[in-house]
């Protein structure tokens, strides 16, 4: 049955094509939950329009984007798109330098299909930008509650309501999969809302660690 699938995959479009849709779909998804602006017409993107737009065969360098962020247009995200050669340091000077011509933005956002050399990883240890993984779109799980990312000053609204101090708030790793989704920085506080027939109205808030 799988490979009946694939082979009408195949037959309608090119694999390729398939897996880079889904995977930028994801990423505008979670551009957008990140507070960035994202054209509708980019998360809207049907598979027919990406093809026509970018072929059956895409290529990486094509796929990405620069967008701002919508409370701080100087808050900048890059995203690139790499094939599925090795990462090596001279593919880090490569997009360093596609970096620069445009803006220098605050974050960059790396989507790799192949391994990386040592000596890559220990140039983004040191690197300037702030990266993330790619990964799935976590929040579309059934199961999940509504997460909210508080503002400043709502942070201090909340501290102070409650009179705790920052460190007396349940915790999340910066590693956790939904602090990663939303690309969440120390100290950023989290709205979790659950509802269904297992809770009711349950609110509970953690602080990125």
């Amino acid at each position: 049955m799988a490979s009946e699938c694939i082979l009408r995959l195949r037959n309608e479009g090119s694999i390729d094509s398939i897996r880079y849709f889904e995977c930028r779909r994801t990423l505008m998804e979670m551009l957008r939950d990140r507070g960035y602006n994202v054209s509708e017409s980019d998360l809207t993107l049907t598979l027919p329009e990406f093809r026509s737009r970018f072929g059956q065969f895409p290529k990486p360098e094509a796929l990405g984007v620069i967008v701002s962020h919508r409370s701080n247009p100087s808050n900048k995200v890059q995203v690139v798109f790499r094939g599925t050669d090795a990462i090596s340091k001279k593919t880090l000077k490569e997009i360093y330098s596609q970096i620069v011509d445009h803006g220098n933005p605050s974050r960059l956002i790396l989507v790799v299909q192949s391994k990386m050399t040592s000596c890559a990883r220990k140039d983004l240890e040191i690197c300037q930008y702030k990266l993330n993984d790619l990964m799935v779109n976590v929040t579309k799980h059934v199961l999940q509650p509504k997460y909210e990312i508080l503002t400043a000053n709502e942070k201090q609204e909340l501290l102070k309501k409650y009179r705790v101090e920052e460190k007396q708030l349940p915790l999340m790793q910066r590693t956790d999969a939904i602090a990663s989704y939303f690309g969440l920085e120390k100290g950023q506080v989290v709205k979790i809302s659950h509802s269904g027939e297992m809770f009711n109205s349950l609110v509970t808030y953690r602080c990125v660690m």
